[in-house]
C-alpha cells in the first residue's frame, strides 16, 4: 500500500513565487527525511513525487496518474502540500468518513504545536486526479 508525499516546483524558472510551491516540496522531502532519522519503520510504502509542469496545465501529474492508474487500489491516500511554508493550521482532505475520522485522529498528535483542524475538501492539481477516482487526499 502506498502512502503518496507530495509537492511541486510551482514558480518558473526565473520568475517569483519559489514558495508557493517550491516551498512544499522540501516540506515533503522533509517529511520523509524525518521519519527515517527517527528510526520509525512505516506499514506502508512511503512515495516522495516532486511535481512538474503544474502551472502548464499539470502535465507532470497527469503524466504519473497515466503510469500508475492501474494500481490505484495500492494508494491509501495522496497528500500535495501547495500552500507555501508558512505557518500551518492544519489539513485540507478529501475522502469518506471513515478516512476523514482517522485523519482527524493522527491531527490530534500535533496539537503541541496547534496544528490541528481538518477541512473540507482537499485541492490540488498534481493529486485531483487521484482524488475524482476515490483515493482520500
Amino acid at each position: 500500500q502506498i502512502v503518496l508525499v507530495s509537492g511541486h516546483l510551482d514558480s518558473w524558472d526565473v520568475g517569483q513565487g519559489a514558495m508557493d510551491d517550491g516551498g512544499g516540496a522540501f516540506i515533503s522531502w522533509e517529511a520523509l527525511s524525518l521519519i527515517k532519522d527517527l528510526g520509525l519503520r512505516p506499514k506502508r510504502t512511503l512515495r516522495l513525487v516532486l511535481w512538474t509542469g503544474e502551472e502548464q496545465g499539470g502535465v507532470g501529474a497527469e503524466q504519473y496518474y497515466q503510469l500508475h492508474k492501474e494500481n490505484i487500489s495500492n494508494f491509501d491516500i495522496v497528500m500535495e502540500s501547495d500552500e507555501g511554508t508558512f505557518k500551518p493550521s492544519g489539513l485540507g482532505f478529501t475522502g469518506n468518513a471513515k478516512a476523514r475520522d482517522i485523519v482527524k485522529e493522527i491531527m490530534t498528535l500535533l496539537q503541541p504545536i496547534n496544528v490541528t483542524d481538518v477541512y473540507d475538501n482537499a485541492d490540488g492539481t498534481d493529486i485531483d486526479y487521484w482524488m475524482r477516482e476515490g483515493v482520500p487526499g
